[in-house]
């Protein structure tokens, strides 16, 4: 084996035991239930990549399957803007049946005053996730399912013992790194319950529900690792810039997408010039090469590592990739374009007309 391949076998090794340190901390101390439906995308983003690097077979079964599908949501509206509406309608739709279904009288369902849609928000007015959204991410169908609790419950034990299972194998060979927390036991504390089938100037009178709330899960993504995730770890934090990498590449990809789809189609009024705007500069943030090691663990011939700069922030594979770029000044280019993302999203609802309980 070369040096290099022997290099990049260890830091694959190192990235996946810094990564089930952070993931780690945040299982041993986080309680509150938006935050825990929140974050499991990004548990089985860690699970699913850590058997595909062992390549870990196991019999499939209903955990392993939902696993995969979670992990799958964090690319879901990187497809076409076609499929991704269609996908909107269908959990919004969803959503509509399950709520109605729970009122007292079914002559009441005509009448339209249920909520379908519940926000959650922080103090300062910024949502970071929605129920349509999260009962995607866990793949919640059916509210009157006795069994959904002990299938949560089976969900949260398989991802927990996989997490510890990578932790104490991994620290019989290697030190136990540090991680750094700036924040534990946050909590999601102010909500608001919308009915998507009624005009409310929360959403954009201009837009389609569909392309209002394909919008909002995209904000909700971007805004719950901005202001809930990000805070709680020190700015060096590999896990964490991991996740911010991966969920704006997503959230560019599928502003990338709708772009696409209004510059040859009529039904959404989207404005080609301001997305257009919104996702430049993307060609230098996301090279291909770079974004493979983001999304996966195996460095194997990747050619992301060098010995000149190993010993470098992040293994110095930026200094690798961006021609001699450093990890701080990339780290700030990519807050920079996701904040620019942020702003856009956010421009598109108005969060002054919705007045907050408090959960």
């Amino acid at each position: 084996m070369s040096a290099i391949s022997a290099l990049e076998r260890v830091v694959s090794i190192r990235i996946i035991q810094e990564d089930a340190e952070s993931i780690y901390s945040l299982i041993t101390t986080e309680r509150d239930a938006v935050f825990s439906l929140g974050i499991i995308p990004y548990y089985a983003l860690f699970v699913q990549s850590c058997k595909e690097y062992c390549k870990f077979e196991e019999d499939a079964d209903e955990i392993i399957t939902k696993v995969k599908d979670i992990r799958n949501h964090i690319k879901g509206y990187a497809d076409s803007f076609g499929k991704s509406k269609k996908k909107v309608s269908a959990i919004d739709q969803q959503e509509d049946e399950q709520f109605k279904s729970q009122l007292r009288f079914d002559f009441m369902k005509s009448w339209n005053i249920h909520y379908n849609l519940g926000t959650y928000w922080t103090d300062d007015r910024h949502i970071i996730g929605n129920t349509q959204q999260l009962a995607a991410f866990v793949g919640i169908n059916d509210f009157s399912d006795t069994n959904r609790n002990q299938k949560a419950y089976d969900l949260s034990y398989y991802i927990g013992s996989i997490v510890s299972s990578v932790r104490n194998g991994i620290s019989s060979t290697y030190s136990i790194p540090h991680i750094e927390r700036n924040a534990r036991n946050i909590r999601v504390s102010k909500f608001c319950d919308l009915n998507t089938n009624i005009k409310h100037p929360f959403f954009s009178c201009y837009n389609s529900k569909e392309l209002n709330l394909f919008l909002l899960h995209l904000l909700c993504n971007m805004n719950f690792v901005k202001h809930i995730l990000k805070p709680m770890f020190s700015d060096d934090n590999i896990w964490i810039f991991r996740v911010e990498y991966i969920v704006a590449y997503y959230t560019f990809r599928a502003l990338q997408r709708l772009k696409n789809y209004a510059e040859n189609n009529t039904d959404i009024p989207a404005d080609i010039s301001e997305l257009e705007d919104v996702i430049r500069g993307s060609d230098e943030l996301f090279q291909t090469k770079f974004r493979n090691c983001m999304m996966h663990y195996g460095l194997d011939n990747q050619n992301v590592l060098s010995e000149e700069h190993i010993e470098k922030s992040f293994y110095g594979m930026i200094e690798t990739c961006f021609d001699g770029m450093d990890f701080k000044s990339y780290r700030e280019k990519i807050l920079a374009f996701s904040n620019r993302i942020i702003t856009y999203l956010e421009s598109k609802f108005d969060s002054n007309s919705l007045e907050l309980e408090e959960l």
